[in-house]
């Protein structure tokens, strides 16, 4: 095939509606790019000013009532326009558009697009003409195009339940509204030959230990369109040695090649193995000689098999009595019961790769940018291997986004991050009873699967975002149903049947929401959470948030700042530290639910900072509670999965990464930059770690061992005195910890601790190596950490190289803060006086200096 790309400098154009007062000639002018979009294209001319800084994000809302076109030339050879209606006809290719439009070729209209999530393509024979030809695409505004539809339910904004563009955008509790135009991905002519590849299937079919051999399939789907063309299909292994080559006439439309594989090298999860990627290469050759080559492809395999293990709980076991007892913890109880109605029906949910159990920790993502076309591949690839570095293994791509470029997938396969993808529509109810929409799903799911079915790192589909979690199997009607199962499901079954898809996110049980069966959102209970947060003083936080344990958590919100050198970014220092909370309120958002009518989501982050760590003293004071809270969640929430092992088989909070600069809920900033409950995610997602329980008159360490072989584990448990530096009670002990599990190493009567707590202590275990080197510290307080007297310290930076810093604290420390522009490889961790660390410096992506500003909590100023 021949293509010609159209991507580049287009010439753009914005007409403004009557209703704005220039009347219908007031036209807006300026340079476009392709691929791009009216807000980047605006920005870039100086026409709008930075949408993310403070408040500027409010004055480009005009911009969603215009109507803008974008038009460039195109030349047309004596020879490409001789070839316009061969094997089929020319093609003009647009791989995104956003979103309503007609496109015009030499003022005659050859097509429309009404579906951000697809590919779109149109014949030019009838309208292109030899030399130069013009190309113009006229975008309409949704706001307009909707307007007037009829009402229905949604989270937010329900006028973009009738688009299908990114939903997000409209405005959500993270991102600001940016409802834009454009050509966003890039767009080419294309010029079929006698067989285009019209997309290829690769998928591991069998896998055999004894004799180290996997069968994969292949299949490859063409458009023919004239006889006499061949496939050239060759496998290559990691190591580079070619392992399987073969040569196929095409003369139907699909070629099935089932594929051998000697000495088989399996793909696994980050963290339970190595990811070897084989190497496909494709080719299509226009001869039996193979000399002339018309198309080509090259793609790379995991040699992996996945599979949902749903066991049910027998009346007796261990989990099944923890079910029992978890629906009666409070979090369900009363006007919450609705959440699980199991009734005795209890299963895990537990992703097994190979044959292993994994224990799924991650974090759900969502678009990296709120104009899909400002994502880079550099900005993709930072952010993955920033959650890797993490200890993740696990991404949930949202259905309020995007299908993501195919740089997202292929980065999470050579990461070993395993991807479960939603289809794109959140918290609303959706137009299922029009036909047409349905159509819309089949056609997004048609070219989803095509797109993604042969990356290992997709795991399983989800029908949508949270629409049916208050459904259950045998509801014949919910919200979703006939999108999911009567649209997506067949569209699935037969383009990737090799692969689960659930209906929605949350699923299973009664209802989907349900906390004892399958996948669960505790973003259900967030509500109850913040009411909790609200009218409380947390002295039982962690009691509280421990009842909160769920077979599988796909959506685990934490709230926190981003660090001081972020903020500064898109707030000023009066901002930051002022007493003027409204620019934090503006950045952070809000939800509309009747929750936070009257106490925003920002009141909550600082209900629950002030809570935990003590009144605001200085706004210095104030910014560090806020950030370190969210470390705090992480590592309660974190450690109560991992004990509970296998019973809870994946955390997966809410959410990883902003779509605009937010202090809200993201683990890592708008700018790449990891919040405190990265850091927290990171030191729990280790290998062994330990955790101390409080439960029943005693106090338990837990050791908890990810890995993949046993660890033989020596710890001490001690009540540490923070002012004078004394233990006031030790325990130490050794265990072997056996492969991939938790078990219980001690158990403490509380009484024996409690006796000796004063307002200076604090219940610390230490995993410590043979040559005395600390593995793992965690912590536990008797009530709240603010409960506890920390003395005043001061840390100091006593050496710096180019990257390392080392750090020693003069008394207890509870956590040191590193600010700047550096992934730490440790983060808010516990000092004692006179411990030293040093800590290894990355360079983030949005590097500008080599400064490192050095926080701990209790430090009331930048000084």
């Amino acid at each position: 095939m021949k293509k010609i790309s159209l991507s580049g400098k287009w010439r753009g154009c914005g007409i403004y509606p009557e209703s704005a007062g220039y009347g219908k000639c007031r036209e807006l002018h300026f340079e476009g790019e392709v691929p791009g979009c009216v807000h980047t294209d605006l920005l870039r001319e100086g026409i709008i000013k930075d949408p993310f800084y403070r408040y500027n994000g409010d004055e480009c809302q005009w911009i969603e009532n215009c109507g803008w076109y974008y038009e460039r030339a195109f030349e047309l050879s004596d020879a490409e326009y001789a070839a316009l209606n061969k094997n089929g006809g020319a093609l003009i290719v647009f791989e995104g558009l956003d979103v309503y439009c007609d496109v015009f070729l030499n003022g005659v209209r050859i097509g429309s697009a009404d579906n951000m999530n697809i590919e779109h393509r149109f014949p030019i024979a009838k309208a292109a003409v030899r030399g130069t030809n013009t190309l113009r695409v006229v975008f309409y505004s949704p706001i307009a195009l909707t307007a007037g539809r009829p009402a229905r339910s949604a989270a937010f904004t329900a006028e973009r339940l009738y688009t299908r563009r990114m939903q997000c955008t409209y405005y959500w509790d993270w991102v600001n509204r940016y409802v834009t135009f454009g050509i966003f991905r890039p767009c080419y002519l294309l010029f079929p030959d006698s067989a285009e590849l019209k997309s290829v299937y690769l998928y591991t079919r069998h896998i055999d230990r004894e004799e180290r051999t996997a069968q994969i399939g292949a299949e490859f789907e063409f458009e023919v369109h004239s006889p006499g063309a061949y496939l050239a299909f060759t496998v290559t292994s990691p190591s580079g040695k070619v392992v399987y080559r073969t040569a196929r006439a095409i003369v139907e439309e699909l070629i099935c090649e089932p594929v051998d594989i000697p000495d088989a090298e399996l793909w696994y999860p980050a963290g339970y193995g190595a990811q070897p990627l084989y190497t496909i290469d494709i080719g299509v050759y226009s001869d039996s000689g193979m000399t002339v080559l018309t198309d080509s492809r090259r793609m790379k395999l995991g040699l992996r098999t996945v599979r949902l293990l749903q066991l049910p709980d027998k009346p007796g076991s261990e989990y099944y009595s923890l079910c029992e007892e978890i629906k009666k913890g409070g979090h369900v109880s009363g006007q919450n019961a609705f959440w699980d109605r199991n009734d005795g029906e209890y299963s895990g949910f537990i992703c097994v790769v190979n044959g292993v159990r994994i224990m799924c920790r991650g974090a759900n993502w969502v678009p990296s940018e709120p104009f899909p076309s400002a994502e880079t591949e550099e900005k993709l690839t930072s952010l993955l291997e920033t959650a890797a570095l993490g200890g993740a293994n696990m991404i949930r791509v949202w259905g309020g986004g995007i299908f993501e470029c195919d740089h997202f997938y292929d980065e999470c396969d050579r990461l070993g991050l395993l991807v479960t993808q939603d289809f794109l529509m959140a918290c609303g109810d959706y137009p299922e009873d029009d036909e047409y929409f349905l159509l819309q799903q089949k056609r997004e799911a048609e070219h989803a699967a095509r797109r993604l079915r042969s990356h290992t790192c997709l795991v399983w589909w989800s029908g949508d975002n949270e629409n049916g979690m208050d459904a259950d199997e045998n509801m014949p009607v919910y919200k979703g149903r006939r999108s999911a199962l009567g649209a997506i499901q067949p569209v699935l079954r037969l383009l990737d049947p090799h692969r689960d898809f659930l209906p929605s996110s949350p699923y299973r049980g009664i209802p989907y929401g349900s906390i004892t069966r399958g996948t669960t959102h505790n973003t259900n209970y967030i509500g109850e959470w913040f009411q909790y947060i609200r009218y409380n003083d947390l002295f039982d936080y962690k009691e509280y948030f421990d009842r909160y344990l769920t077979r599988f958590c796909a959506e685990e919100p934490v709230m926190g700042a981003p660090q001081i050198s972020s903020l500064r970014r898109f707030m000023t220092d009066g901002d930051i530290f002022g007493g003027d909370d409204a620019i934090w309120r503006y950045h952070t958002k809000n939800n509309p639910a009747d929750a936070f009518r009257e106490f925003e989501i920002f009141d909550y982050l600082k209900a629950i900072a002030e809570k935990l760590f003590g009144p605001f003293r200085t706004g210095t004071d104030k910014v560090l509670k806020l950030e370190y809270t969210q470390y705090e969640w992480v590592r309660i929430t974190m450690e109560l999965y991992r004990r509970r092992k296998w019973f809870s088989a994946g955390l997966i909070y809410w959410m990883l990464n902003d779509c605009w600069p937010a202090s809200g809920w993201a683990l890592i900033d708008y700018y790449g930059l990891p919040k405190s409950g990265w850091y927290g995610f990171m030191r729990a997602s280790r290998p062994v770690i330990a955790s101390i329980d409080r439960r029943d008159g005693q106090y338990s360490v837990w050791l908890c061992n990810d890995s993949l072989s046993a660890a033989d584990v020596r710890f001490r448990l001690y009540l540490h005195d923070t002012a004078s530096g004394v233990d006031l009670f030790s325990e130490e002990a050794s265990a072997s910890v056996p492969a991939n599990t938790s078990v219980c190493a001690l158990k403490v009567e509380e009484s024996r601790v409690s006796a000796l707590f004063s307002d200076t202590a604090i219940l610390l275990c230490d995993l410590i190596a043979e040559d005395g080197a600390l593995i793992d510290r965690t912590c536990c307080f008797e009530h709240r950490p603010q409960d506890v007297r920390f003395p005043e310290t001061r840390v100091e930076m006593i050496s710096r190289t180019g990257d390392t810093v080392t750090l020693r604290a003069d008394r207890y420390c509870h956590a040191v803060m590193l600010d700047g522009d550096y992934v730490y490889s440790d983060n808010c961790f516990i000092l004692k006086a006179g411990e030293e660390r040093t800590v290894s410096l990355r360079k983030a992506r949005v590097h500008t200096d080599g400064a490192v500003m050095l926080n701990w909590l209790g430090k009331t100023s930048l000084d």
